[in-house]
């Protein structure tokens, strides 16, 4: 027999369960079925209950059922949509704002043809940032890192959901190419900023310590040709060139704090000019941006680390400029071709058009996951008090 209770009648079960836990006030159910039914609760709703008492209070600021709560999305599909988010902004403008895109493919049997998807109503995220525009975003889990257009360079890192923001510390060195990720080995947080002088440098912001460090290992590069490295296996990849005028993958290890090198495709080896460099699903990738000719393809890395695994995707349109959202879903994959979004379905090589209404162009755009990690206390018994 096949289960009565679809995915979101099996959250409002939860929700209404977990209120009428919130109107007695002090129930008799044992304490570890209450903390197993909090844990799969949306976050807002876990806001709310906060004020339910002291014990339930304490319960979801603690950093154990924060980790219980946030891995509930890998250990459940159904969690793991109803908690993501496509996050964006309005080219030009300073405001962040959010959609869920699992509950449109959920419903894509409704009123609109093939060639024309409209997404929810986006919601402003709400973060106590400065009114600047952010230039650059990047993601990781339940957070955001934030470049602002400001001199000198501000980072803030996010939690889209809850609105916690922390303005991170003067970098040691100017900072230059960022990536951003977690470190599972420690469970933290890390902000990789590379940096160019006679060599390339490394300095490393942990989250739980919340201070910078420069590291020893250097690397022999002169320039680089992406300032946003790609998260990808708990490594952080940006496309780089030696002073010989080669390019390669520089790979980062959040893990061993020590940087590799990833060949590119044979054909780009020595001029990665119009390369961005991304993740297609769980690979490595490469599209194109160019002013002067258009591409039907890209190229995907199929086996992590195997230069000869390099292999060309061909796509139904033609384009100068493509990018990858992060967004996929069994045969959907959300591309951006010049700040346009477009659902792809590469088994059919067919497309149509998805439109965020109030948004006829995005940029800056990612994907996160509800949670309640905070930029502001995250590891904070680690920190000097």
């Amino acid at each position: 027999m096949g289960n009565a209770w679809s995915a979101p009648e099996r959250t409002k079960l939860r929700k209404k369960l977990a209120e009428q836990l919130m109107d007695k006030g002090n129930p008799s159910l044992p304490w570890e079925l209450i903390v197993e039914i909090l844990s799969w609760l949306p976050v807002k709703s876990l806001g709310r209950f906060r004020c339910v008492s002291k014990p339930w209070n304490a319960l979801i600021a603690d950093p154990n059922f924060i980790k219980m709560h946030f891995d509930k999305t890998s250990e459940n599909d159904d969690v793991f949509y109803q908690r993501r988010r496509l996050i964006f902004n309005e080219p030009g403008c300073c405001s962040l704002y959010s959609v869920n895109l699992d509950q449109l493919i959920l419903n894509q049997n409704n009123d609109h043809g093939a060639d024309d998807l409209i997404a929810p109503e986006a919601q402003l995220v709400c973060g106590d940032l400065p009114s600047y525009r952010v230039v650059d975003l990047f993601y990781c889990d339940g957070l955001l890192l934030c470049k602002l257009a400001e001199m000198p360079m501000t980072i803030y890192l996010v939690n889209p959901t809850t609105g916690e923001s922390e303005e991170l510390p003067e970098a040691p060195d100017n900072i230059q190419h960022l990536g951003f990720g977690f470190d599972h080995s420690t469970d933290d947080y890390k902000v990789v900023s590379a940096v160019f002088y006679d060599m390339l440098v490394f300095c490393v912001y942990s989250l739980k310590t919340g201070s910078w460090e420069e590291l020893e290992c250097s690397l022999p590069y002169s320039g680089a040709y992406t300032f946003h490295a790609v998260l990808l296996n708990g490594t952080l990849h940006w496309i780089m060139e030696t002073p010989d005028q080669t390019s390669m993958i520089v790979a980062f290890l959040l893990e061993e704090e020590q940087a590799g090198e990833i060949p590119l495709p044979v054909e780009y080896s020595s001029d990665a000019g119009d390369c961005v460099l991304g993740a297609f699903r769980d690979c490595l990738c490469l599209t194109h941006c160019s002013d002067e000719r258009t591409y039907n393809e890209f190229w995907v890395m199929n086996e992590y680390g195997e230069g000869q695994s390099w292999t060309k995707i061909k796509i139904s349109i033609p384009y100068p400029e493509l990018s990858l959202s992060g967004f996929w879903k069994e045969n959907h994959d959300l591309l951006v071709f010049q700040k346009q979004l477009v659902m792809y379905n590469f088994k059919e090589q067919s497309f149509c058009n998805l439109s965020i209404p109030g948004f006829p162009h995005v940029d800056c755009i990612g994907t996160y996951l509800e949670s309640l990690v905070s930029p502001n206390y995250y590891g904070i018994t680690d920190r000097e008090h």
